[in-house]
């Protein structure tokens, strides 16, 4: 029970240590290190230096693959720079297996002693210092478990029944490939197996082939668990989990290979060269993972072309990834206050100017054959306006100059309306849909869809060239309609064939939302006749 009780107490101290350094390093990279990683994937050297710093820090290939997902959902980076950016994380990850094979037992007493004097001193409640001292508690907390755990496990050579579940274990390469695809999934870190496996290999629970098995295995399962996780993305998303996955099986399929046929051909391979490199068993073992990060992403160099094309087969991009990519907002304009404000009103202007397409499905006559469904449109649209609002904030607080602060005041002011007017379209169409049968073919629908078309597609001309003229017929064409809206639900009700009441109850509902989607249609007009002029006096226009 005692060597139970330290293994299990040492594992536990393990898997602590790992969430903590994991979590405290990825809140001090914060998000101007996000930033700067966007710009880094701009070639193929800064990628792969940026991708080993990130699997560092993070010390997971899958929490890195989501953070490269979220930028390239963004719109910060591309599937041909990123795929470098997360095949060189992956080395990154491999700084924990190696550091397991060096005697530390002096430096981390030290690091936990340091750590317990910063708590004392609550030096773990500062903003500045906290993650910092977390992050050194995971890394006492991870390497005082690898030493519980290598003094139980030593023990556990002479158990009658642990030698007979090794023994099975080793009698077939094939399962000792999926005991460490099993735990890999398990755990979630095929790193945290890795260095479990070296650990093991220092006990003398495995010999050198069982343990870079078990290696090899624990890739298979990182690939494997990175494509289940982000099993519900598509588009370019779901490319960057596939292209992990077959990252991993690809190093499997060289290295296996080359374990297998050196032992049947006695050529100095694989082996041959870790044994020539490393003298402790131990790290040998942490120099096969290594490899297993390496071997790949130096394989995959030449072909991120043909990678990207195969990627694009296997999960194509989606109308909803398409249409919530930002056409023209990026860090780097944020550079030049007055490059960002036209920028950010061009992209206003693209986000209004899909502003009639959630009509297309419930007109009579559609001038799109195949429109797109309301919560597709919703969904992108959402996506873009809250990248303009985040891009806009980060304007506002960098200290502008008095008349350029008004124009970005006003451009604010006109995101919010755009915003409404998104979610209140969505929920107009969505009413009309889900309306009870017969209220679609009711006159009052269609003339509601279609006065609304003609308002919002005149909105567009206006916002692309904003001259007085145009905004003050906007402003007329919105004018307040309370009271023909009142006598047109009244005639409802007083008809001679008046309809069933729960499609009166939905054309209501309809026109409360018309009413409502007119009103934000003239505050837009209103902040088009009071946004201050640019440089040049002229409005700017989307492409």
């Amino acid at each position: 029970m005692d060597i139970l009780a330290t293994l299990f107490g040492g594992l536990g101290l393990f898997f602590t240590g790992v969430k903590l350094i994991g979590r405290n390093l990825q809140h001090m990279a914060g998000r101007r290190f996000r930033l700067v990683l966007a710009k880094a994937t701009a070639n193929q050297a800064a990628a792969a230096a940026f991708g080993t710093l990130l699997g560092v820090l993070t010390q997971s290939t899958n929490a890195t693959t989501f953070i490269v997902i979220n930028l390239i959902t963004a719109g910060a980076t591309t599937l041909t720079r990123a795929m470098p950016l997360v095949a060189w994380a992956n080395l990154g990850t491999a700084v924990l297996v190696v550091l397991t094979v060096i005697d530390l037992r002096i430096a981390v007493l030290y690091v936990l002693g340091i750590t317990g004097i910063c708590f004392y001193f609550d030096l773990d409640r500062s903003t500045r210092y906290r993650h910092l001292v977390g992050a050194l508690l995971g890394v006492g907390t991870l390497f005082l478990g690898l030493q519980l755990m290598k003094t139980g496990s030593g023990p556990l050579r002479e158990v009658a029944a642990m030698k007979a579940a090794l023994h099975f274990a080793a009698s077939s390469d094939f399962l000792l490939l999926l005991i460490g695809t099993a735990v890999t999934m398990i755990a979630q870190s095929s790193a945290t197996v890795a260095v479990l496996a070296v650990t093991m290999a220092a006990a003398g629970l495995f010999g050198e082939r069982e343990t870079i098995l078990l290696v090899l295995g624990s890739s298979l399962g990182s690939g494997l668990t990175t494509l289940l996780m982000g099993g519900n993305l598509d588009g370019r998303a779901g490319q960057l989990a596939i292209f992990q996955a077959l990252f991993k099986a690809l190093g499997v399929a060289i290295l296996l290979p080359l374990l297998l046929l050196e032992e049947a051909s006695g050529l100095p391979l694989l082996r041959h060269l870790i044994d020539q490199a490393a003298g402790t068993l131990p790290e040998r073992i942490a120099w096969v993972f290594v490899a297993c990060q390496v071997v790949p992403a130096l394989a995959m160099l030449p072909f991120y072309g043909a990678m990207e094309r195969l990627l694009a087969r296997l999960s194509p991009p989606t109308e909803t990834e398409e249409l919530s990519r930002p056409r023209y907002l990026s860090d780097e304009a944020l550079l030049d206050p007055e490059s960002a404000l036209a920028l950010a009103e061009k992209e206003q202007l693209r986000l209004l100017s899909h502003m009639p397409d959630y009509l297309e499905c419930v007109r009579a006559e559609p001038e799109q054959p195949e429109p797109l469904p309301p919560a597709t449109l919703q969904e992108g649209l959402g996506m873009v306006a809250r990248a303009a609002e985040s891009f806009q904030t980060e304007l506002l607080d960098g200290g502008l100059p008095r008349e350029t602060l008004e124009r970005a005041i006003a451009l604010q002011n006109r995101l919010e309306v755009l915003i409404t007017l998104n979610d209140s379209l969505a929920d107009f169409v969505r009413q009309i849909e889900a309306a009870p049968e017969g209220t679609r073919a009711h006159p009052l629908t269609g003339h509601l869809v279609e006065s609304l078309h003609a308002l919002l597609v005149t909105a567009v001309e206006t916002a692309d060239a904003p001259d007085g003229e145009a905004i003050a017929l906007l402003q007329d064409l919105t004018a307040d309609r309370g009271e023909l809206m009142e006598r047109i639900r009244r005639s409802l009700l007083r008809a001679d064939d008046p309809p069933p009441y729960p499609v009166q109850q939905a054309l209501f509902n309809q026109t409360t939302l018309f009413e409502r989607i007119v009103w934000l249609i003239r505050r837009l007009a209103l902040l088009l006749r009071e946004a201050p002029e640019d440089a040049d006096g002229m409005a700017l226009a989307a492409d």
